[in-house]
């Protein structure tokens, strides 16, 4: 078996059957580690991306997605998909996984870089790999977790209501668009369609970045290729509420058919109408299409905040690990990240406001 080097878009699209032959055998691939996912967000990704796969003759057996980052002086190397996947990890023929993690140990230590970073991992053979760099002399600089919620699914709308969630979440939740309607003369609901995607994703982008802030200028380039890559590829929901043409709030979820899992990626509203709980109505709207869907799972992906828990009760977690080789370099770039993250934050605060980052 040998490793190859997949770079370009080109290549990348030509793995596109192997890729999508080995998803369909993985128990442990997740849409953020699908074909499809990736490519969307390849044109607009933060970091270089790139993948290894692992050939036994002309058949591949697995694939490891990365991405390079930094700069000549700061060399990072990514888990593939960082930051706007939500679980990363990699895609291997179950029999032959524990062979493709030691081979792609081996090639991401021959890779040049200071920091190696494999955050938000979903996937156990990834924290296998990273023991075996551990195993190799390398060190670890940190550790942690993030928590996140889900839920299996019944087959239908009325036993979730009954069944899954409290009276007191049940009845907020169902008056929502009542109350919308009834407060809001020219309230609507939309979901997009071909013709119309541009115009969904503008509005998606524009309600989060009002609950959220940060710069919209780069979640518009960012999140708008990825959520319009994501439609084309049949992996993305949108749903919309809407005053007249002004974007009351929205949420955008991916669907990972093969495992049956439906992910509530994004949220976000108009503060203006935070009185009438419009998140609230979105949450079960979108659980509400799952269930019609005939998707067995909800998620809401990375993140543990309070409200999920009234929705879905079962708890997991990603990893995260940042790796460092020994030496002079590798200490002096860990003294010095901190203090630029610093500094990058407080300028991020001045330019979108207190608590807001890049």
């Amino acid at each position: 078996m040998h490793i190859e080097r997949i770079e370009g878009l080109d290549r990348f699209e030509a793995e596109r059957e192997s890729w999508e032959r080995l998803e369909r055998a993985d128990p442990l691939a997740s849409v953020f580690t699908s074909w499809r996912w990736l490519r969307a967000y390849r044109p607009v990704a933060k970091y270089q991306a790139f993948a290894l796969a692992l050939r036994d003759g002309h058949e591949t057996v697995a694939y490891l997605p990365l991405a390079r980052g930094g700069s000549i002086l700061d060399r990072e190397l990514y888990v593939g998909g960082n930051p706007a996947a939500d679980y990363t990890g990699m895609i291997a023929d179950p029999a032959r996984a524990e062979a493709a993690v030691g081979a792609f140990a081996d090639a991401v230590l021959a890779e040049p870089w200071d920091g190696f970073n494999a955050t938000d991992v979903n996937d156990p053979r990834v924290e296998t790999l990273v023991r075996r760099l551990v195993d190799r002399g390398l060190k670890i600089e940190s550790t942690d977790e993030t928590p996140g919620r889900s839920c299996a699914l019944p087959d239908t709308w009325e036993r979730y209501i009954t069944e899954r969630i409290s009276a007191k979440t049940r009845v907020n939740m169902l008056r929502v668009e009542r109350r919308l309607a009834e407060a809001v003369p020219a309230f609507r609901i939309s979901e997009p369609t071909a013709q119309d995607i541009d115009a969904h994703v503008e509005a998606m982008i524009t309600v989060n970045h009002a609950r959220w802030g940060g710069n919209v200028v780069k979640a518009r380039r960012r999140y708008g290729g990825l959520f319009r890559g994501a439609f084309d590829a049949g992996i993305l929901r949108l749903f919309l509420y809407w005053d007249g043409d002004k974007p009351i709030a929205g949420a955008a979820a991916f669907l990972d058919g093969l495992r049956s899992s439906f992910g509530l990626y994004m949220l976000g509203f108009d503060e203006s109408y935070e009185k009438l709980s419009p998140g609230k109505g979105l949450i079960g709207r979108a659980i509400r299409a799952a269930i019609d869907a005939k998707f067995q799972h909800f998620d809401f992906l990375r993140g543990d905040e309070p409200f999920k828990e009234r929705y879905a009760p079962d708890l997991h977690a990603t990893k995260h690990f940042r790796l460092t080789r020994p030496g002079l370099r590798a200490e002096a770039i860990a003294f010095m990240r901190p203090k630029v993250a610093t500094v990058k934050l407080q300028v991020a605060n001045l330019l979108y406001g207190g608590g807001r980052s890049f």
